[in-house]
């Protein structure tokens, strides 16, 4: 969808970062610099999936510089935004207020505004790039259920989801989260899609890790839109070589009391008149349901007990959270209900490679306890 707005919020991207050239106190060429610098840097964010993927043929050390540039751009265009909104309540209000429109002028000319603005987009660039490419922490996420089976409790899963491998994320990176959730000894893991950002075949040493992880009732995957984007096929190959088990619109019983299903990762918007494989399982159960989409849960919540979903990456950036919600049915980040079932949406482990910056919003690797309502 929003192709569809590309032309006019490149125009309005490129004024932004034109009014902030205009007003840094350095000659004509350190101008064109930090334009062109600052436009390659949002336009990085873009790129075309597998038809034009850069950082799959650049050095890792490029790749973060890239990242730190992509981080910049970024939030200069919403603290220039806000600067502009800023501007223009003065100049409304200059028009019932004289004595407002010297303010009026200073602030879209200020060159001290502009400049702070950019020292504070350069000092939040590292923080949220660091923040994005360390090994998140373990979460702890209890989870209380009137009618759990008495089997599952403190039943343990290990929640997984948008690793991103292969690009920024590298393989030392996969091998240390594996470590963490090993460490944990949990029951049940699961990963809920987005799992590389290129072919497996083209990042398949990054994967390696995946294969070390076990549990007594197993380690479950789905697809989400990136296998997409990097061809299905591929994957579904690969996880098949690999004897991982994916699940893409079927249900597996662990126990006569607990089932765990999976979406398929085209499956976003199916209706569950059509998704029988999840109405099949009986209420006697404790039924997961894997699905990378949590907008899925309006629809799925009267079938199960728990979703568990990525996808939004916990919004990104803290002044994301309402957008990103808006556009994933109200669930961004955290513990949801809808009568007696759960979700549960993770920030994620890792994060897109083209947007490799986290504000204010961890990711995390987590680890859900089971337990009966005392």
């Amino acid at each position: 969808m929003i192709f569809q707005f590309i032309i006019p919020l490149s125009v309005v991207v490129c004024l932004l970062f034109a009014w902030s050239a205009y007003t840094l106190p350095v000659g004509i060429f350190g101008k064109i610099l930090f334009f062109i610098l600052s436009v390659f840097g949002l336009a990085y964010i873009l790129p075309l999936g597998p038809r034009y993927d850069p950082a799959l043929f650049l050095p890792y050390p490029l790749i973060i510089c890239f990242a730190l540039l992509s981080a910049f751009a970024f939030f200069s265009v919403w603290a220039k935004l806000m600067h502009f909104s800023i501007v223009v309540l003065f100049v409304l209000l200059s028009l019932c207020f004289t004595k407002t429109k010297q303010i009026r002028n200073t602030l879209f000319c200020s060159k001290k505004i502009n400049c702070s603005i950019i020292f504070l987009c350069l000092l939040a660039s590292p923080c949220s790039v660091y923040e994005t490419i360390k090994v998140p922490p373990v979460k702890h996420v209890t989870l209380v259920y009137e009618n759990l089976p008495p089997e599952l409790e403190n039943y343990t899963i290990a929640h997984i989801t948008d690793t991103h491998t292969g690009l920024i994320f590298t393989k030392a990176w996969l091998e240390a989260v594996v470590q963490k959730i090993m460490e944990q000894n949990p029951k049940l893991i699961v990963h809920t899609g987005d799992i590389g950002d290129a072919r497996p075949q083209e990042i398949g040493e990054s994967l390696v890790p995946l294969q070390k992880l076990s549990a007594p009732d197993g380690v479950y995957y789905v697809f989400g839109n990136h296998e997409n984007y990097h061809t299905l096929s591929y994957w579904q190959e690969y996880f098949k070589e690999k004897q991982l088990t994916v699940l893409e619109d079927q249900t597996l019983y662990l126990h006569d009391y607990l089932a765990i299903s999976g979406a398929k990762a085209q499956s976003r918007h199916m209706p569950v008149s059509s998704q029988a494989y999840v109405s099949a399982v009986p209420k006697t159960a404790f039924h997961i349901y894997l699905n990378h989409y949590p907008a899925a849960f309006k629809d799925i919540a009267p079938f199960i007990d728990l979703q568990l979903s990525g996808h939004t990456h916990g919004g990104t950036a803290f002044f994301l959270i309402p957008l990103v919600k808006y556009f994933n049915a109200g669930y961004v980040s955290g513990v949801y209900g809808q009568d007696a079932a759960k979700l549960y949406v993770s920030n994620g482990t890792g994060i897109w490679t083209y947007s490799a910056f986290r504000f204010f919003v961890p990711g995390e690797i987590t680890i859900l306890h089971l337990t009966r309502k005392k």
